[in-house]
């Protein structure tokens, strides 16, 4: 039990601070005061909730797994074997990224995080490279000596 608070983090590591020292004996009474501070019923989530979780356009991997376990972590009367955990995970992915994985078992979350950051940053940095390299701005000066003309006219074009 003293190693516990080293997994702790957040609101969670606060709470477990807070407590008097020699206040919890067992693993059952420190499960209990748990559940008294942070679990209500109401607030549960259903397995429903957890597979429903799907990354957005604009979000990022890793905002993506942070939302997923936070879900997760609302969803507290059944274990889920990490294997399942994972093949929600990777079902939440957007589509471009799932694509990349066809066939590919995941045994892990993390397994998902790290892969789908790689192709998240290989797919970031071929935009880049792709924006850079094709897309160019390029200003043409149309010189006239007609009489007629008040100005010269400058003309723009766009090359992708």
């Amino acid at each position: 039990m003293r190693l516990f608070s080293l997994s702790l983090t957040g609101t969670a590591f606060s709470w477990f601070s807070s407590l008097a020292p020699n206040s919890i004996g067992s693993w059952e009474q420190l499960e209990q005061k748990f559940h008294e501070h942070f679990f209500c019923g109401h607030d549960e989530l259903k397995l429903s909730h957890l597979t429903s979780v799907r990354q957005s356009h604009d979000e990022s991997v890793n905002d993506y797994i942070r939302r997923f376990h936070d879900t997760k972590n609302r969803y507290f009367s059944v274990n889920i074997a990490e294997k399942d955990l994972a093949d929600l995970t990777f079902n939440g992915l957007r589509s471009h990224i799932k694509e990349k994985f066809e066939g590919y078992d995941f045994f892990t979350v993390t397994q998902v995080h790290q892969r789908a950051l790689a192709v998240e940053s290989r797919s970031k940095e071929s935009q880049e490279s792709h924006r850079h390299h094709c897309s160019s701005v390029h200003a043409l000066e149309c010189n006239s000596n007609c009489s007629d003309d008040e100005s010269n006219d400058m003309y723009a074009a766009e090359f992708a």
